[in-house]
Order: structure tokens, then C-alpha cells, then sequence
């Protein structure tokens, strides 16, 4: 059963793969990090015998905007110079919540080692890791921005409340 079940997981995480990769074609330099960044946060959700998370277009704008918040103000927290957090941004936006959280990240890296250097610090970090393997969340959206000074910057968004929770 073990064996099975991580095939399944292996296949779902090669479709969903498939799928980014195909979207990858002919995007932005932002698109493709952002794509790659809910590839990783859903290969790691594989690794530990939990299903992908759908992309949702408008939790993805929130990492976006998140992302180019902190690339454009210089600043780097959970809690926005402007006092809008993630809860405030959801209401802005109209999207309904239940559990939801979110996992920042920054570095230098070149572009084609950035988003894998997040993806392994997170996965690394004992609370990021809880929040992407948190069970009750069942979409997310990503955002990437690159700031003038160097940094870039990566954002994941979750929310849901998956049976049980």
C-alpha cells in the first residue's frame, strides 16, 4: 500500500510537473519563477504523502503583490510597513479564508538557482515546512519579484480546509 501510494504521488507530482511545463513556454522571467516555486512547494508535499495544491489565480496575485511590496519598499516581514497583513490582504481582495498562511523568502542567487535555493530553505526550516505540509490548506497561489538592489524575493499563499481540519 505504501509502494502504491507513493506512486501515486510520484504520477500526480509528474502531471502537475508536465503542466508547469508546458505553461513555462512563453512566460516572464516572474511567471517561471512563480511556476517553479508552486512545483517545489508541491514536490514537497509529495515527499510527505500529501496531495498537490491547486493554483488559485487570485491567492496568486496576493503573493505577487506581497512579493513586489517588499522588492519595491526594501523590507522584508510578515507584517507590512502599511499594516496589511496577509488576513487584510485577503479581505481586500474578497477572498474567503478558513485556515490560511503564508511562507516568505529572499536571496542573491542567479536567477537559475533562486527559486531551488528557496524551495530547499523552506523545506529545511521546521516552520515553513509545517505551514507547506499543513494538511487543511488546499490551494495556493506564488509570487516572485526582483528588486533593483539585488534581492528576490518569493512568496507562497495558502488557504483551505480540507476534510478534517
Amino acid at each position: 500500500m505504501v509502494g502504491q501510494h507513493r506512486f501515486l504521488s510520484l504520477a500526480a507530482t509528474a502531471a502537475v510537473a508536465g503542466v508547469f511545463l508546458l505553461a513555462a513556454v512563453g512566460c516572464t522571467q516572474q511567471q517561471t519563477m512563480e511556476l517553479n516555486l508552486a512545483f517545489g512547494v508541491n514536490g514537497i508535499r509529495a515527499d510527505n504523502g500529501l496531495p498537490p495544491l491547486t493554483m488559485d489565480p487570485n491567492l496568486s496575485a496576493v503573493a505577487r503583490y506581497r512579493a513586489e511590496d517588499m522588492a519595491a519598499n526594501n523590507y522584508f516581514s510578515h507584517a507590512p510597513p502599511d499594516g496589511c497583513d496577509l488576513r487584510c490582504r485577503f479581505n481586500k481582495s474578497s477572498i474567503s479564508m478558513a485556515w490560511f498562511g503564508e511562507v516568505i523568502a529572499w536571496n542573491t542567487y542567479p536567477i537559475k538557482d533562486t527559486v531551488a535555493t528557496t524551495v530547499r530553505m523552506w523545506r529545511d526550516s521546521p516552520g515553513h515546512f509545517s505551514v507547506i505540509t499543513n494538511r487543511c490548506f488546499t490551494r495556493m497561489g506564488t509570487g516572485a519579484a526582483a528588486a533593483k538592489y539585488g534581492r528576490i524575493y518569493h512568496v507562497a499563499v495558502f488557504e483551505g480546509l480540507a476534510p478534517g481540519c
